[in-house]
């Protein structure tokens, strides 16, 4: 007669009940009591590949010294578009020759890979390696903005939380101190106006400039300007916009900055510009006129209340504007390809 000891019955149930659950429910319920050290990332979304096997997507490009572009051209499409997506802002020998030709930058270090994406419930929880923290003294915040806004392109995507080696980032730069998770509250290309006396009281505005690209194709580019504080930030953000940007940036405006605002109204979504005459005076001729009307209206359409605008010059149409009210682009600086 065999004696089977208590432990041997409890190890002998123990190997059945995995074995069962196995069988029942499959591999998901059986890591639940015995997880492997490495968790293999996963992405979710709920878009499909748009015609062709093709998604048009929105990338951004370090420009100049301090600002980020977006740029559209299509990719094709695969299972982990995320992923793919972030490649394209990797630094290279693949890229780098292309976006120099475009007078652009791939913002991410060289090296930098990817090691694990999940996206579920709008939150992107991205692992990278080491090289992603090979980043230039000065550079943090192109680098992480870059890796933002471009994952937050993705509809399934609100909100980026960043790891390096497994380990939650939570310096970036060293000793700055990086409150994750991430979005785009953090402004595109932030500008401190020099009348700013007092940091905790002050407004935003995003205004619209232009820079230099592939022959004749200028890049229109976002700049969030902080303001003193103030309640009229439409009229404000016009200002803002025919100062012009910076001396001591590569960034260039169309608009000639002699440009007056006689009044501007606002009707049922539909905001009316009224500028002096100085409107008319400009350089650049047709591509002149196109950065001109994309700088204004894409400046008055990030307020929610505008849908549409209306641009007079002394009270009257003028011939270089068509087809008012004007909407938002749907695209800008579209590439054909990289």
């Amino acid at each position: 007669m065999y004696v089977i000891r208590k432990g041997k019955v409890l190890w002998i149930l123990m190997i059945i009940f995995v074995f069962a659950l196995s069988l029942w429910g499959g591999c998901g319920l059986v890591e639940q009591f015995m997880p492997e050290e490495d968790e293999e990332f996963t992405e979710e979304y709920e878009e499909e590949p748009e015609e062709d096997d093709y998604r048009d997507t929105v990338f951004y490009y370090h420009y100049g010294n301090d600002y980020l572009v977006p740029v559209e051209f299509s990719i094709p499409w695969t299972e982990g578009i995320a992923r793919s997506a972030l490649n394209w802002i990797t630094s290279s020998s693949k890229t780098d020759p292309l976006l120099q030709e475009k007078g652009l930058k791939a913002p991410l270090p060289s090296g930098t890979e990817i090691r694990g994406l999940t996206i579920r419930e709008g939150l992107a929880s991205i692992d990278l390696n080491q090289e992603f923290l090979n980043v230039s003294e000065g550079l943090e915040r192109i680098v992480l903005d870059a890796l933002i806004y471009t994952l937050t392109e993705f509809a399934s995507v609100d909100k980026v939380e960043i790891m390096v080696e497994g380990e939650y980032l939570e310096e970036f730069p060293p000793g700055n101190h990086l409150n994750q998770p991430l979005d785009r509250s953090r402004s595109l290309n932030l500008e401190i106006s020099e009348e700013v006396e007092n940091l905790q009281d002050t407004s935003q505005v995003v205004v619209y400039f232009c820079g230099w690209g592939e022959g004749d194709l200028t890049y229109i580019v976002p700049v969030t300007r902080v303001i003193p504080a103030t309640s009229n930030l439409i009229e404000v953000a016009l200002k803002e916009l025919l100062k012009g940007p910076r001396p001591d940036t590569e960034l260039f405006s169309d608009l000639n900055p002699q440009t007056e605002v006689n009044s501007i109204t606002l009707e049922e979504g539909v905001a009316t510009v009224d500028f002096s005459k100085d409107f008319l005076i400009y350089d650049g001729g047709v591509k002149g006129e196109e950065n001109i009307i994309k700088q204004v209206v894409l400046t008055l359409t990030r307020f929610p209340e505008i849908n549409e605008v209306r641009i007079l010059v002394e009270g009257a149409e003028p011939d270089l504007v068509q087809g008012q009210p004007l909407k938002e682009p749907d695209k800008i600086n579209v590439l054909n390809e990289l």
